[in-house]
């Protein structure tokens, strides 16, 4: 019997997201904010997320991390106008699928109240379909400080749980649209590690349930002298290492920087 992804539960600290809407390449770049409230209402609408129906949530639970209303209306503007492209098999071939992220939203113009949306039926089928799913545990989410981290952090937490795989090989490209990273931005490798790979990497390595690390220093990582590829890899924490993270968790963030860099490339 095959194990569904929409029935997997979410709970009061953690989110599901299907692994489909993980590994995907935005043809609109989102920011961290944005991707942090799609989560939410995912997560708001997940037990009826696969039936043709619009789903609400109070704007004051979309506000987390910030007050400003602005900055939640130019994001839920954003994921409106937001398209995301993924591989598919359609009729034995490869295919790539577009679509919206959602069909619809309908905010009050007021802090209170009701955001009222809809998810495209594209996005409902395939969740409906999906076997493979992160479970995203919200106090990191909100810990993390860039769009990259999080995005890290989805690769990893969907990844993480997959029996006998410790590591997966990425192109430059594939890693780089993985990441959010915007068309014609971070084009050198040197530039993609240190701006956005390194501290992604080092900040799901520092927050996480996983150690991670990457490497781009083997031969299948180049071709002559430019690099090509990055291996991710992963291993689960210890208990010591988990209390460590969770004692993290509640402290100031003030100093962190500091805390975390070290070095995580091998």
């Amino acid at each position: 019997m095959v194990y569904k992804t929409i029935t997997a539960k979410t709970t009061a600290g953690s989110i599901i997201k299907p692994a489909e809407l993980i590994d995907v390449v935005e043809l609109t770049p989102l920011k961290l904010i944005d991707r942090r409230i799609f989560n939410l209402l995912l997560a708001s609408a997940w037990n009826d997320v696969g039936a043709d129906k619009e789903h609400s949530v109070r704007k004051s639970d979309l506000l987390v991390n910030t007050n400003a209303t602005e900055r939640l209306d130019a994001s839920i503007g954003r994921l409106m106008g937001s398209r995301v492209r993924i591989n598919v098999q359609r009729d034995g071939q490869d295919h790539v699928l577009s679509f919206p992220f959602l069909e619809h939203i309908s905010e009050p113009v007021r802090k209170d109240g009701y955001v009222y949306y809809k998810f495209p039926a594209k996005l409902r089928e395939m969740v409906q379909d999906s076997t493979v799913f992160a479970r995203l545990q919200k106090d990191v989410m909100f810990q993390l400080s860039s769009k990259y981290s999080l995005c890290c952090y989805e690769l990893i937490q969907k990844r993480g749980n997959l029996s006998e795989k410790w590591s997966e090989t990425f192109t430059l490209e594939q890693l780089r649209s993985l990441l959010g990273v915007e068309k014609g931005k971070l084009k050198s490798y040197k530039n993609f590690k240190s701006r956005a790979l390194l501290p992604a990497v080092q900040e799901v390595d520092f927050l996480s349930d996983y150690h991670v690390s990457f490497c781009a220093t083997d031969r299948q990582h180049r071709k002559g002298n430019t690099i090509i590829a990055v291996t991710l890899s992963w291993r689960k924490k210890s208990l010591s290492d988990l209390k460590e993270v969770f004692q993290e968790m509640r402290i100031s963030k003030s100093g962190r920087k500091a805390r975390m860099s070290r070095t995580v490339e091998v």
